[in-house]
């Protein structure tokens, strides 16, 4: 019988217990053991393992707030720095985000990040592989300025070839959402495309129409970068450009978490 049920928090003791995991999911391996789908709570990661003894409980209420404060205190020195609020005191008005994502605990964290900047936003909650049909609709509901599609990846255990998309858990969905989004709109400049999460096929998500995405380097990215690349462009006027110079200074992941191209702001001043 497992050790362990759906909706416990879990780190891994081979990775020192640096990344918090819920279990989403367990499926029976070749062998009989139980195989636990893991999602990170702090990095937008998805893994698997059926190393039982590699597990290790942790409570989610610690963990939760473990989280939210890491990417809260992220957030607010990065307000503070003035770099979004420095039109605060003009007439103006800010790019509309549209923020589809794959966890709820995620939306909720990035909308509040979007209100304490005073930001228009709205938020879906869908599984990646739900997304990619969602997007035209949303698009004309919303009427968003800027897209974010995220929510969890990860590199299939063994891939070795990373230009291959069977490598990649989640990466085909996000690709499918960004090429669904520029049939409804083909400009990069009137409609800003953020996609993927940990360790995506950046390549092909660029390739596929975005204007940023992860993860270049394939590492694990942080909940919130996601939410500041939006605040970013929603916050720079539409006479400037944001670089991906400019995101990799001011998310948690860098320039190995994500990168980009040149792309106009969408903050309309009068």
């Amino acid at each position: 019988m497992s050790s362990y049920k759906i909706g416990d928090v879990v780190a891994r003791k081979s990775y020192n217990a640096d990344i918090s995991f819920i279990i989403t999911g367990i499926e029976t391996g070749s062998d009989g053991k139980p195989i636990y789908i893991l999602r990170g709570l702090l990095h937008r990661i998805q893994a698997d393992t059926n190393d039982e003894n590699d597990l290790v409980k942790q409570t989610y209420r610690s963990a939760l707030t473990h989280m939210r404060r890491a990417v809260m205190q992220h957030a607010s020195a990065y307000r503070r720095s003035g770099i979004l609020s420095r039109y605060g005191l003009l007439r103006s008005r800010a790019g509309k985000i549209l923020h589809i994502d794959s966890s709820n605990e995620f939306i909720d964290m990035c909308m509040l990040n979007y209100r304490r900047a005073g930001l228009q936003a709205a938020a879906i909650h869908a599984t990646e592989s739900e997304q990619p049909e969602l997007i035209r609709s949303s698009l004309e509901k919303y009427k968003p300025d800027i897209l974010v599609v995220t929510g969890h990846d990860g590199i299939k255990k063994g891939s070795v070839n990373l230009d291959n998309l069977g490598s990649y858990r989640n990466s085909r969905y996000f690709i499918q959402s960004v090429r669904e989004a520029r049939k409804y709109e083909p400009s990069d400049d009137k409609l800003c495309i953020f996609a993927g999460a940990c360790q995506s096929y950046y390549e092909g998500i660029m390739s596929a129409g975005a204007n940023f995405a992860s993860s270049p380097g394939r590492i694990l990215i942080n909940a919130l970068d996601p939410a500041i690349v939006a605040e970013k462009v929603a916050l720079t006027s539409i006479r400037s450009v944001v670089t991906p110079e400019q995101i990799a200074k001011i998310t948690v992941s860098g320039a190995e978490g994500i990168w980009g191209k040149k792309t106009r702001g969408h903050l309309k001043l009068w």
